[in-house]
């Protein structure tokens, strides 16, 4: 029988309770988690969760996805998405400079294929501002293999999303995250390749 432990969910022989750090940011974040993402054990938005409490996910596949997410939405006066959309923004650019007035960001959690099919669903999510990551630092979450350069964890783009709105430090993240995965013990096969695509946009995982 495996035990898990009460405060962070994960088996015992894994606990990340002694790495966490929480943070309390006037910025808040919304996870729209695929649901097959949500069973996914080496995701990493149940670390966001853990590092930033406020952070709230909503799992896809119910039929009141939408209004589960237009309700949430109307907490807060500036909501913004995190997806390279056709009509996105680089958060880094000075075209994002009222990045900083957001007091929301929502994140699609999933693979590409699973993030549209999130994006074509949501279509409350349109009318709002957009960002994409132009010069994120490249992913060290190496446990999850993908064909994608630019991929990042959830955790990561949280993490670079605060870096560029306020003056949180993200370190925590980053630290949890590796804690989290050195307990992963996972073939070379499974893991990141050195020869990757060069796709310019961004992908939560």
């Amino acid at each position: 029988m495996r035990f898990y432990c009460s405060d962070c969910g994960y088996p015992s022989k894994t606990c990340v309770c002694q790495a966490v750090e929480t943070l309390h940011s006037d910025v808040h974040f919304l996870i729209i988690q695929h649901k097959k993402e949500a069973i996914h054990a080496k995701n990493t938005a149940r670390l966001v969760c853990l590092t930033l409490p406020e952070t709230r996910i909503i799992v896809s596949g119910t039929e009141r996805l939408n209004q589960q997410v237009t309700d949430y939405l109307q907490q807060y006066q500036s909501p913004a998405v995190i997806y390279p959309s056709e009509g996105s923004v680089a958060i880094e650019s000075l075209e994002a400079k009222p990045v900083r007035e957001h007091d929301l960001f929502i994140l699609l959690d999933g693979s590409w294929k699973q993030a549209f099919g999130m994006w074509k669903t949501l279509q409350q999510l349109h009318t709002l501002p957009q960002y994409h990551f132009d010069s994120a630092p490249p992913s060290e979450y190496e446990i999850r293999h993908t064909k994608f350069d630019k991929s990042l964890s959830t955790l990561e783009a949280v993490a670079y999303t605060l870096t560029n709105t306020c003056e949180s430090s993200a370190a925590p993240l980053h630290r949890l995250q590796q804690k989290f995965q050195s307990f992963w013990q996972s073939p070379q096969a499974h893991r990141r390749n050195s020869e990757v695509s060069t796709n310019k946009v961004l992908k939560v995982q």
